[in-house]
């Protein structure tokens, strides 16, 4: 880390002989030809933060649905889990978003099963999809979406399984190895070869090297996260048509109460 005041790129000067000046960009100075950059410790983080959350929210706003608001739910605890998810994607959480996405159905299940049974502990998911099944609480092609989210993205990710997330996925890496010490020229040699095409990259099966799988990963999250966001918000959206009307409130406090009635109450005449 460096505080000096556009101090020239030390690879440029050292590969090239070349005198660039780095550009404060940020809490970064950042190299116009080569793109390496310093991180500048005296500065604030949090511009470069919300220069990434701006970018990437603007890019992904119009692959994804339109949100929900508040209205559109019958409780708030599940239009805040869907925000939760909502700002993740839109901020470059995609792994977080994936785990979210699984936290909301799992809590749009336990409200459903309170709503029916006033069962306000049923368990987790998999105990969740077990009452619902047993009990006709939702439509089979429900359960079946909410079973396959389970085995195929929820079990993944909740419990970071990246070597089963990334079973079957391909990528091409350019792998170099250097006698003696790495030097600034090595690397330059190296990124030189890549850029003209002398050295071919390998294709390899990502989850067979844990140690770069991560980097993959990240990709890979941000195109699964899209399309999930997308299919679990019509799910949502469907369901709460569906199973959660006010009429079954309404039934629900007829018959249970609603939690509220012992609390001290102002009457206002």
């Amino acid at each position: 880390m460096v505080d000096n005041q556009n101090p020239i790129c030390p690879f440029c000067k050292n590969t090239k002989n070349k005198e660039v000046s780095l550009t404060e960009k940020h809490d970064l100075l950042v190299c116009s030809e080569c793109n390496s950059s310093i991180m500048l410790s005296s500065k604030n983080p949090l511009p470069r933060y919300q220069e990434y959350w701006k970018l990437n929210s603007e890019a992904l706003y119009p692959r994804i649905r339109d949100p929900l608001t508040q209205h559109d739910f019958a409780n708030p605890r599940l239009f805040f889990l869907y925000e939760d998810c909502f700002h993740c994607l839109l901020t470059g959480r995609f792994n977080a978003a994936i785990i979210l996405l699984g936290v909301l159905l799992e809590a749009l299940m336990r409200e459903l099963i309170t709503l029916k049974n006033d069962d306000y502990s049923p368990g987790s998911y998999g105990a969740c999809l077990n009452t619902i099944e047993s009990q006709n609480l939702m439509k089979y092609e429900d359960t079946a979406f909410l079973k396959n989210f389970k085995e195929k993205i929820r079990n993944l990710y909740q419990h970071s399984k990246e070597g089963q997330i990334l079973k079957g996925k391909y990528g091409k890496i350019w792998a170099f190895s250097f006698d003696g010490d790495l030097t600034p020229d090595k690397l330059l040699k190296a990124k030189e070869s890549v850029s003209s095409g002398t050295a071919k990259p390998s294709i390899i099966p990502v989850s067979s090297y844990p140690s770069i799988g991560s980097i993959f990963k990240q990709e890979y999250d941000r195109e699964l996260a899209i399309t999930l966001f997308n299919e679990v918000h019509d799910f949502v959206q469907a369901a709460i048509f569906k199973y959660f009307k006010q009429e079954f409130y309404d039934e629900h406090h007829k018959k249970f109460g609603n939690r509220l009635q012992d609390l001290p109450h102002y009457v206002i005449e």
